[in-house]
């Protein structure tokens, strides 16, 4: 039973699967151990308190520290794609400085704007946007934000490792599994 939420879980589980707390020590069944089918696959901390956990035919995402997880059953997962793009929001800061660049008649309040152009610009180069796209058997598609990081930071290599795992045990299990694109949406096969 979990302590955070009330709800009834597997003996052994590790995390409520309904919460993702951590749920308290309790003796397995005869004969269940740590390899069977039901076993947690997947763990990935990401930025922003976003938990993403695969365990036993069951995939959970967890969008905020505080946030109630989504609950997803991996044998209805038709299809399952990781896009990433840049962070478009960053370009809004460059936008709105260059919009207002004509209009100021002082240099050194320009040169600040300029420089503030170009540091959205940085930014929005520098970090990608991630996105887990889940399309089920009635083919009703899920987004999940998996939030912002920098290119090759510890954070992005973490999500990928993730993404490689995920791919792998929802290919064995049949799923078409589309490789990370840099587009917003992803084809339909």
């Amino acid at each position: 039973m979990c302590t955070r939420c009330g709800r009834p879980q597997q003996a052994g589980a590790g995390h409520c699967t309904a919460c993702g707390a951590v749920l308290p020590e309790a003796p397995l069944p005869p004969g269940a151990g740590p390899s069977t089918a039901a076993g947690p696959f997947l763990s990935a901390h990401l930025s922003g308190g976003r938990v993403l956990v695969g365990e036993g035919n069951r995939l959970s995402f967890r969008p905020g520290a505080s946030a109630t997880p989504f609950l997803l059953e991996l044998p209805s997962l038709r299809r399952l794609a990781l896009v990433q793009r840049p962070r478009y929001e960053a370009l809004a800061l460059s936008a709105v400085a260059l919009l207002v660049l004509p209009f100021v008649p002082l240099v050194v309040v320009r040169e600040l704007l300029g420089l503030l152009a170009l540091a959205g610009g940085a930014l929005a180069l520098s970090g990608r946007r991630y996105t887990l796209v889940l399309e089920s058997a009635g083919q009703v598609e899920t987004r999940w934000d998996l939030g912002a990081v920098q290119r090759g930071s510890p954070l992005e290599q973490r999500l990928r490792a993730a993404w490689l795992t995920l791919a792998d045990v929802v290919r064995s299990r049949g799923v078409e599994v589309s490789e990370p694109s840099s587009r917003e949406s992803t084809p339909r096969a």
